[in-house]
């Protein structure tokens, strides 16, 4: 009698197998998943999550800038963390409300909190240090921290495996070095007057200076008072001829007024070096009074003056001038260089630093004399060539730097 062995019972086992193996593989699928969903979403909120504690960071040094203490920065800061939360993109960042107080923890050390998270504000003279037991003065540069920690994120498959997604970022910002080189001056010089104050080139916070015009070239005594920018020398008035506005008067206006340059000749390059050279313009070139008066006033083709009340003739201080909303980056502040004064007639002149002044009148037809206030710690440009040293005066950028215990920023 022959025996017959049915296959179907060993047919079942290897489709048992195959569901476990399918099934295996199914995990490892989501696995990868979970990885390229979730972790490229991760990286790409840590990315905005930078860029918005970037922009805090900053926003708390503009407002150190224009006057604000380091505790009534961080409010601009947070408003402007605000605004990232609302910009397109930025759905997943928590900061744009249930926002609860601010807690003082030291002298340097704040934290903002919110209902889900927490901004930290830390405060130092020193962009490589921060922390408690580093001494602080409000009266120095400062540089700010910023500090989000364990951002929390919507999970899309990696919550499967029990794991949660979080970002964190830190920023510092402040001021940079001064500046060894700039293009946006005016198309005047002064002299150094080291035997005063030489941390500043001899000029002194506040006080008001005569810086061109017929208060030089030999004609002090057109001036109501000794304090003046000094004398270039025979045939000057203190003005210099800038690289894209020709040789005439009116281009001397044209620069003063902040309007653009034109094409520049071979040679130039509108960048201006401390131990370069500079050409003087010899003459009162009567140019400058509609360029000049353009930072008061509306004129056709030349940058908008301030706003009221900021373009008042009232306003006579920069201290009055910070205090009605004005800004070092203002229509009536402006970077003058300071050069050797040793040139007869149009003859190049090194450039030995730069100092920044406040406007406080405009220029009279008759007098012939620009006026300027000496703006105590230097005031910020927009670009310029950095150096390695910090000064105590001149031009200088709020910039980012590397945060010394996080590498970001």
């Amino acid at each position: 009698m022959k025996t017959y062995r049915s296959k179907v019972r060993g047919n079942k086992k290897q489709g048992g197998l195959v569901v476990v193996l399918f099934t295996l593989c199914l995990l490892i699928l989501l696995g990868f998943a979970a990885l390229a969903i979730d972790i490229n979403h991760m990286i790409l909120n840590k990315s905005r999550l930078q860029n918005s504690v970037d922009s805090a960071a900053l926003a708390s040094s503009v407002a150190i800038e224009n006057g604000s203490t380091s505790r009534n920065s961080i409010d601009q800061s947070l408003a402007t963390l605000g605004e990232t939360a609302s910009a397109s993109g930025n759905s997943e960042l928590l900061f744009g409300g249930n926002y609860n107080q601010l807690t003082q923890v030291s002298n340097t050390k704040y934290v903002a909190e919110y209902d889900d998270y927490e901004v930290y504000y830390y405060f130092s003279n020193n962009p490589t240090e921060f922390g408690d037991s580093v001494p602080f003065q409000e009266s120095r540069d400062i540089y700010t921290r910023v500090v989000v920690s364990d951002h929390s994120l919507e999970s899309y498959l990696i919550h499967i495996f029990g794991l949660a997604k979080n970002v964190s970022a830190s920023a510092v910002s402040g001021r940079s070095s001064g500046f060894k080189g700039i293009s946006n001056i005016a198309p005047i010089g002064i002299c150094d007057q080291l035997e005063d104050d030489p941390d500043s080139n001899g000029y002194i916070g506040g006080k008001k200076y005569a810086l061109a015009g017929k208060c030089s070239g030999n004609n002090d005594n057109q001036c109501s008072t000794p304090d003046t920018g000094g004398d270039i020398g025979a045939g000057n008035y203190n003005y210099l001829r800038l690289d894209g506005y020709g040789n005439g008067a009116d281009g001397v206006g044209d620069a003063i007024g902040g309007k653009a340059p034109g094409e520049f000749d071979d040679g130039e390059s509108g960048i201006y070096l401390i131990e370069g050279e500079i050409v003087t313009k010899p003459g009162i070139n009567n140019g400058p009074v509609t360029g000049f008066n353009s930072r008061f006033e509306q004129v056709d083709g030349f940058p908008p003056p301030d706003p009221a009340p900021l373009n008042s003739e009232s306003i006579t201080t920069f201290q009055d001038y910070v205090e009605a909303g004005g800004s070092k980056l203002g229509r009536r502040t402006m970077t003058v260089p300071v050069v050797e004064c040793d040139a007869n007639g149009n003859k190049p002149v090194t450039i030995l630093g730069f100092e920044c002044f406040f406007l406080y009148q405009k220029y009279d037809k008759q007098e012939k004399i620009i006026w300027g206030e000496f703006i105590e710690g230097g005031c910020p440009v927009a670009n310029g060539v950095g150096g390695n040293d910090p000064i105590a005066s001149g031009p200088y950028r709020i910039q980012l730097y590397k945060d010394p215990y996080s590498g970001e920023s």
